[in-house]
């Protein structure tokens, strides 16, 4: 009996430690446009579940087409835009700190809730610069992939997306994050874990995945992943490929792991993706 009801307080000891870490850090931000030579306008905006958000702003001169930016998890809105400043030439900028990033309020929803400060960005954009807000296209970046993914395909209003270094499922990247960073197997529990987490948001798991929404994606898609990627393995990014009807094109960047596919890109994956716009959007 002492057995058992000492596993059981490690099982609950564990998996405490999980939900703390699921939050994420609150990065502070160490990358600015003033890095770049950008003029950026900081504003402020709500989710629309009401969680109060902040944003880059960067206007471009040339057209009103905006790219919005969506950061992966422990990231913020500078992650983004060191990975993608130099589209300030061509394009309008949007970048954003999800809730529990950056400057933004609330605690981070792990993907479940992110979609909500993403539909306060296209909100914001429509009602308050409504000239830069009608032709959008999305970059998501891990986490963030999964939640502008979700969005493009049911919203129907993006041009065209960028995905990188992507997963197939949020419970299989939630295992493997575990056991890569904490060594803690699945059960009794990381499943224990997923199953508090659904309960808790009282949303399927797989609502945000791209195994779910891939397959309603009908703009054109850009996917980038690392070759040594063990997070989001390159064998679920062809899972992902494969599942998307709209016209698309997936570049594995040798030698890059999860999220590092701008450092070993160089300026190639800048050129890829500079092309992808220009052709797209």
């Amino acid at each position: 009996m002492w057995i058992f009801i000492g596993l059981m307080v490690a099982v609950i000891g564990i998996a405490l430690f999980c939900k703390q870490k699921s939050k994420g850090r609150k990065t502070p931000l160490q990358v600015f446009p003033q890095d770049f030579g950008l003029q950026a306008e900081t504003v402020s905006f709500l989710s629309s579940d009401g969680v109060p958000l902040e944003g880059w702003f960067i206007p471009c001169e040339k057209t009103k087409k905006t790219i919005i930016f969506v950061h992966g998890f422990d990231m913020n809105k500078g992650d983004m835009l060191k990975r993608t400043h130099y589209l300030a030439a061509d394009y309008n900028l949007f970048y954003m700190d999800c809730r529990g990033a950056g400057n933004s309020q609330g605690v981070s929803g792990m993907g479940l809730k992110e979609v909500k400060d993403l539909e306060g960005a296209v909100s914001f954009l429509r009602t308050q610069k409504p000239a830069y807000g009608e032709e959008i296209a999305f970059y998501g970046l891990c986490m963030g992939a999964a939640v502008a993914s979700y969005y493009a395909a049911k919203k129907k209003c993006c041009r065209c997306l960028v995905l990188e270094s992507s997963y197939y499922s949020f419970k299989e990247i939630v295992c493997r994050w575990a056991w890569l960073h904490t060594y803690i197997p699945y059960f009794p529990v990381v499943w224990a874990f997923l199953m508090w987490t659904e309960k808790q948001s009282g949303i399927p798991l797989e609502t945000f995945s791209l195994k779910t929404n891939a397959c309603e994606i009908t703009c054109p898609v850009l996917m980038l992943q690392g070759e040594r990627d063990r997070l989001a393995p390159v064998a679920n990014a062809c899972l992902i490929f494969y599942l998307i009807p709209a016209p698309k094109e997936l570049w594995v960047i040798p030698g890059a792991g999860h999220t590092s596919c701008h450092e070993k890109g160089g300026e190639v994956y800048q050129d890829k993706i500079r092309a992808f716009f220009n052709n797209n959007f």
